[in-house]
């Protein structure tokens, strides 16, 4: 009984040691975003630096039916990303039966076969791992 007793006032000083102090001075930083966030961008070295990006820019040719299994992929859609330059993204929708060789995880280089739709659309029939 003594250590029922013992162990139920141990639990009650716990529980109001670990509370915080409702009188404790709150911790205001005020401002903690930087002022050069809210000042204007200025135009003439915004537009010199994105006139060089874009001249440093090489055309890579993407291939048509390979591309990498993109983190957005769910059970009904797969997202495809663009191979080898992953600059552009496109989501298709799975077909009801679809054969997969190899790994199609996300971020695998994967060959796609399409099914194109009378309606114009398309999608994915088959996927192979590329290796």
């Amino acid at each position: 009984m003594k250590k029922i007793f013992i162990f139920v006032i141990l639990c009650i000083a716990a529980m109001t040691v670990s509370t915080s102090c409702k009188m404790a001075p709150s911790d205001n930083p005020g401002d903690t975003v930087a002022a050069s966030v809210f000042e204007p961008v200025d135009t003439s070295t915004h537009a010199a630096k994105s006139k060089n990006d874009t001249a440093n820019i090489k055309n890579i040719k993407d291939s048509t039916d390979i591309f990498f299994v993109g983190e957005g992929s769910t059970k009904q859609n797969l997202q495809l990303v663009s191979y080898p330059s992953k600059r552009d993204t496109t989501t298709y929708y799975k077909a009801k039966h679809l054969k997969v060789t190899g790994n199609a995880d996300f971020g695998h280089v994967v060959r796609i076969g399409f099914y194109h739709l009378p309606s114009g659309d398309s999608i994915v029939t088959s996927v192979t791992e590329v290796k």
